[in-house]
C-alpha cells in the first residue's frame, strides 16, 4: 500500500513532463553577471550553462529519482525491522535475567507451565491475538512481543510471526508518446 504513492508519482512524471528551458550566463560592460532563459544580448559576454533537456532525458531523471525514493523507503524498512528484532532480543535477554535462578542457588523444580507468570503472559497473549483493528505489520509486530513474553514465563519455545512476502505492484501506463510503460515499485520500463 505504501508504494501506491511511488507508483502515481511515476505515472504523473509519464503525463506532466513540462519543458525545461536553457540558462545563459551574461556579463555586461560593468562586469556583473545575469542569469536568463534567453541568450546575452550584444556588447555582453558569456555563453550556456544548461543545454535544454529532451522529453527523455527529464522521463529517465525522474525515473532515477523514483527509484532512489523507493531504494531510500526500502531501506528504512529495513532499518525499523532490525530495531524491533533488536528490541525483542533485549527483552528476552532481560526476561532471562529476571527469571534465572540467582548465582550457586537451585534451580526451581516448580513446572513453569503453573506459575502465575506464565498465565499473565497466556492470557495477554490471547487479547493481543482478538484485536482486529491494528494494521497488520503493528499487529505480527505485537505478536511477536507476546509470543516472547510467553515463551520466557512458560519455557515454551513457540516461533515468532514471520514477514509476509512482499508484493509488487506491478501496472500498465501510456506516455505522452503513445508508449506501453511498465510501472513497478519504485520504477518504470517503456517499451
Amino acid at each position: 500500500m505504501r508504494w501506491m504513492p511511488v507508483a502515481a508519482l511515476t505515472a504523473f512524471a509519464f503525463l506532466a513532463v513540462p519543458a525545461s528551458a536553457q540558462v545563459h550566463r551574461c556579463k555586461d560592460a560593468s562586469g556583473k553577471f545575469t542569469y536568463s532563459d534567453q541568450p546575452c544580448a550584444a556588447g555582453q559576454s558569456g555563453g550556456v550553462i544548461e543545454r535544454q533537456k529532451s522529453r527523455e532525458q527529464i522521463l529517465e531523471e525522474r525515473l532515477q529519482a523514483a527509484e532512489a525514493n523507493g531504494r531510500k523507503y526500502r531501506a528504512q524498512d529495513a532499518e525499523r525491522e532490525r530495531q524491533m528484532f533488536e528490541l525483542q532480543q533485549q527483552q528476552q535477554q532481560q526476561q532471562r535475567r529476571q527469571t534465572a535462578p540467582p548465582y550457586g542457588a537451585q534451580a526451581a523444580t516448580q513446572d513453569k507451565s503453573s506459575s502465575r507468570e506464565c498465565k499473565e503472559a497466556m492470557k495477554k497473549l490471547e487479547f493481543i491475538s482478538s484485536i482486529r483493528t491494528t494494521p497488520k505489520n503493528e499487529s505480527r509486530l505485537r505478536m511477536n512481543a507476546a509470543i516472547v513474553n510467553v515463551n520466557a514465563n512458560c519455557g515454551t519455545n513457540t516461533p515468532l510471526m514471520q514477514e509476509p512476502p512482499k508484493v509488487i505492484d506491478h501496472s500498465v501506463v501510456t506516455d505522452q508518446h503513445g508508449r506501453s510503460c511498465s510501472v513497478f515499485g519504485g520504477g518504470a520500463v517503456c517499451n
